[in-house]
């Protein structure tokens, strides 16, 4: 019997920029701490020792132009060149390939003019609402075309917020025409869509014509530990109360059982800011601890798959 494919996407990633101080009003936690604007390259090592300890794998995204601050290439203001290329290096040979990369569109904050590289008054997702695929394709075609200068390769994207889901057809085909123009492929795959709680979910082909194809992989776990932004508790009890969200110290609860309970694949949906905590790094210590769970008492049902490998698993029929 195959075993259920479990993957895990990690959203909003830049070298130390912290989206979220860039794209939110309120620069608070919500215990009233000070928002950060920068994260120690601390955090993207710690990821790659979780991700060599215990052979996880997914989806790691690298916001190219994050919170209008610059680009991964010319650089970004208030990040030393030195952090910025340790950062990148580190995603290119500890993260990828188990992580498959993609941009998660421009900035995760205002739209950006490509011409000009200058920010627009509204949000990423906000502007492409409306908007059909010659539009699409030279913003898609950007952010890719960063990534590739950066030295990733990359089949696919992600959607910053909701970016692209109310023309999701004039999406697939700008994100089919972006990568092919880009890096030849012609196939690709995206993350937009969540989906928890849903019976039978698994990726799906979202656009096919002729011999492209687009997969939509949607996530099925919400992002709990999202909270460890919002505290500085730390303890181990702490910790292994976050993972039980996910899985049981024994195994029997959590979402990742009842996903599997319901025919879903386990994809997890994990935020760059969750793991990093403000700084605190406590997230990725609950990661570890979710891994170290699922390994221990889901080996024999489940394997770790990346989001390329999903969508390749996908296009050639061979999903279980």
């Amino acid at each position: 019997m195959k075993k259920t494919p479990i993957s895990i996407i990690i959203d909003d990633s830049a070298p130390a920029i912290a989206t979220p101080y860039f794209n939110r009003e309120v620069k608070l936690t919500a215990d009233g701490r000070p928002l950060l604007p920068y994260y120690p390259n601390e955090a993207i090592f710690r990821l790659a020792d979780i991700i060599e300890k215990r052979g996880v794998k997914g989806k790691f995204s690298v916001v190219p132009m994050a919170g209008n601050q610059g680009d991964i290439v010319s650089g970004f203001r208030g990040v030393e060149r030195d952090a910025m290329d340790e950062w990148l290096c580190v995603a290119r040979k500890k993260i990828y390939p188990s992580f498959s990369i993609t941009p998660e569109m421009l900035s995760h904050c205002k739209a950006v003019n490509v011409d000009t590289g200058e920010p627009l008054p509204e949000r990423e997702d906000e502007w492409a609402v409306g908007k059909n695929r010659t539009a699409l394709t030279p913003y898609i075609k950007r952010a890719l075309m960063l990534i590739s200068a950066a030295g990733f390769d990359c089949h696919g994207v992600t959607s910053p917020w909701c970016f692209g889901e109310t023309v999701e057809h004039e999406y697939n085909v700008a994100l089919s025409d972006a990568i092919y123009d880009v890096y030849g492929y012609e196939s690709s795959y995206y993350f937009l869509h969540s989906k928890r709680s849903v019976p039978n979910v698994k990726p799906y082909i979202a656009y096919e014509n002729g011999t492209r194809r687009v997969v939509s992989v949607p996530a099925t776990i919400a992002d709990h530990i999202w909270q460890t932004m919002d505290t500085t508790e730390c303890s181990e009890k702490y910790i292994s109360r976050v993972a039980d969200a996910y899985i049981s110290s024994d195994g029997t609860s959590g979402d990742i059982i009842n996903e599997l309970a319901i025919g879903s694949y386990p994809i997890l949906c994990i935020h760059w800011q969750s793991l990093c905590s403000n700084g605190l790094l406590t997230g990725l210590r609950v990661l570890d601890e979710v891994a170290r769970r699922v390994n221990e008492h889901l080996s024999d049902r489940v394997a770790w798959h990346s989001l390329e490998e999903l969508a390749n698993m996908t296009l050639d029929g061979c999903l279980p």
